[in-house]
């Protein structure tokens, strides 16, 4: 701040030196003769604050705007390419090698961070098609490549989800955001598997309420355990998947809704579904009748 303040007067004391250089200039005679007159002398007086205050203001913008900027200065000459306005500096590095890098997971019952990337790639989580951090958006989804069984790990049962940190963090190229896990399940990956439906656990963007309704109600269904969380319109989702072992081509899906004013707060109970809704590959295994084979093949209409 106090740079900012010398940087200013600086600027002033230039400011007023050209104004009354200029006043002195033989080549404005006109104007020299006419601020001798009281009342035109007043009026420039005015006039040259008036100016003065002006390259003020917009100095110090400038000033502002380069400040906010500055730290980029050495990321940018290191990797000599054009860094997204905004950008979060702990997320320079990482852009500055990869530029389909959009941000960050971090669980924190999982000793390595993972990056995130708008492209598939090795070693990298991708964020699904139709998502974009540059915006808010009431639902996200990110996949995982490889069959790391982490989250699995974490939360597919209820007791390892009581177990758990119940936490997920996702820093994108803008902003950290907090979310918690409030559902879990499987689903299959090929339409073949449950009567020609697929679905869309990966979708991205905004729904209606009515389609979030709809949403809501087979989520209770699918989901392996009911951790207290009641859903709502206003939240934002992050869903993660990963690939499972559980059925063949199937993926193991966490629901996270986005922390709010008094943050993440842990579930201390969770409750088994009795009657989960599974694709219809697995009740042909497991040689049981589909309860839900006569449910619509929902898709939502992002907007």
């Amino acid at each position: 701040m106090k740079k900012f303040l010398v940087k200013i007067g600086e600027f002033s004391k230039k400011a007023f030196v050209f104004i009354k250089e200029g006043f002195k200039n033989k080549t404005l005679p006109w104007l020299r003769e006419s601020l001798k007159k009281p009342r035109v002398k007043q009026g420039m007086k005015i006039a040259g604050i008036a100016v003065l205050a002006v390259a003020l203001i917009f100095g110090g913008i400038k000033l502002i705007s380069i400040s906010k900027t500055a730290y980029l200065r050495p990321y940018i000459k290191e990797y000599n390419i054009e860094f997204p306005k905004g950008i979060l500096e702990e997320m320079c590095d990482e852009y500055g090698k990869d530029q389909s890098i959009v941000g960050r997971v971090d669980i924190s019952d999982i000793p390595t961070e993972k990056y995130v990337s708008s492209k598939e790639k090795e070693n990298c989580l991708m964020l699904e098609k139709g998502g974009n951090i540059e915006k808010e958006q009431h639902f996200r989804a990110i996949c995982y490549n490889e069959a790391s069984t982490d989250l699995e790990r974490l939360y597919s049962t209820a007791n390892l989800f009581l177990k758990s940190s119940q936490t997920v963090s996702f820093t994108t190229l803008f902003d950290k955001e907090e979310y918690k896990v409030v559902a879990a399940f499987y689903t299959n990956t090929k339409p073949e598997d449950d009567n020609g439906y697929l679905f869309p656990y990966n979708f991205c963007g905004n729904m209606s309420e009515k389609d979030f309704k709809a949403y809501e109600d087979r989520i209770v269904h699918r989901t392996l355990y009911n951790t207290g969380y009641e859903f709502s319109y206003d939240d934002y989702f992050l869903t993660l998947s990963e690939p499972s072992d559980f059925m063949k081509d199937f993926r193991f899906v966490v629901v996270c809704v986005k922390a709010g004013k008094r943050g993440v707060q842990k579930s201390d109970t969770a409750t088994p579904n009795e009657k989960i809704h599974f694709p219809q590959v697995w009740y042909d295994e497991n040689n049981e009748q589909n309860p839900y084979i006569f449910a619509g093949k929902w898709y939502p209409k992002a907007f």
